[in-house]
């Protein structure tokens, strides 16, 4: 059942719709990648962000899942102008230096986005 506090906790996290920017989802593929690659790159990623002190600003959401014989990487940007510097300056270096390749982003817009 929704509540009066569930609908204003969902329109806070919708960008507004006047702006330009407008969240979108971020589903990277990187086929031919183990388990143990996967995590290699996690931690140069987390050292990435570590020394800028904060994440990636424009960053709500983030998961990775298997997929095929590699994975997926799924976010949740504020915006393209958001993830476009973090995309280019640290994940595809980083992806290349562990000898990955991503396939072209697929990126949506975002419509509705929650947490609790």
């Amino acid at each position: 059942m929704r509540t009066p506090a569930f609908d204003r906790l969902v329109l806070s996290l919708i960008p507004e719709c006047k702006d330009s920017a407008m969240a979108v989802a971020v589903e990277t593929l990187v086929p031919r990648a183990s388990k143990s690659e996967f995590d290699q790159i996690e931690v140069a990623i987390s050292r990435a962000i570590e020394q800028t002190g904060r994440p990636p600003a424009g960053l709500m959401s983030h998961f990775v899942r298997p997929s095929g014989d590699g994975f997926l990487l799924c976010e949740i940007w504020r915006s393209t102008e958001d993830m476009q510097p973090f995309y280019d300056e640290v994940l595809l270096p980083t992806l290349a230096a562990a000898g990955c390749e991503a396939q072209e982003p697929i990126i949506s817009p975002v419509w509705s986005f929650a947490r609790p």
